[in-house]
């Protein structure tokens, strides 16, 4: 067990106890993984003559400027399957960097643009809506207002009568 783990009385973060078989597995497994580790991260010599081929290839790649960055750009080795740039790429910088900054400029306008108008929009439609249904409620409170209206007189007329009979 380590130190930290002693202090806490062997159990998880998630308040379990561990259980004894587990311990020797996972020193196992961390004694493989910082054995792996120690063997990569070892400093190693340079091949023989990677000097002289790193300078003949910056001296056989000085002919044009754009594809010379590329090529400096472009990754080697086993970087070389994860990172790769087109042929004709253009290093960040100069014009290349400024029409992007320009493009990504114009794409966010229009996006910022877009999200205006349908904000506008929908607030319109909201607006509309609750026009819409103030309209109702009073038309609705007209024709309770009538009903009202004409039962009050039939009510009205039928007490009449009964008064007149008596």
């Amino acid at each position: 067990m380590r130190s930290d783990e002693s202090e806490r009385g062997g159990n998880e973060p998630g308040g379990r106890q561990r259980t004894n078989e587990a311990q020797p597995m996972e020193r196992l497994e961390m004694e493989r993984l910082e054995a792996a580790l120690r063997n990569g991260l070892q400093r190693r010599a340079a091949p023989e003559g990677l000097e002289e081929r790193i300078l003949a290839r910056a001296m056989a790649g000085r002919g044009s400027g754009a594809t010379t960055r590329a090529r400096a750009l472009r990754p080697s080795g086993r970087m070389a399957g994860l990172l790769r740039f087109p042929i004709g790429a253009r290093a960040l910088t100069g014009r290349g960097w400024a029409i992007q900054r320009i493009a990504a400029s114009v794409a966010l306008g229009a996006v910022v643009a877009g999200a205006a108008a349908y904000y506008q929009t929908e607030q319109r439609r909201r607006s509309e809506a609750a026009q819409a249904e103030q309209t109702r409620a009073l038309v609705a409170r007209d024709q309770v207002m009538e009903a009202l209206r004409i039962t009050s007189r039939t009510l009205n007329r039928v007490q009449d009568r009964l008064n007149d009979e008596q």
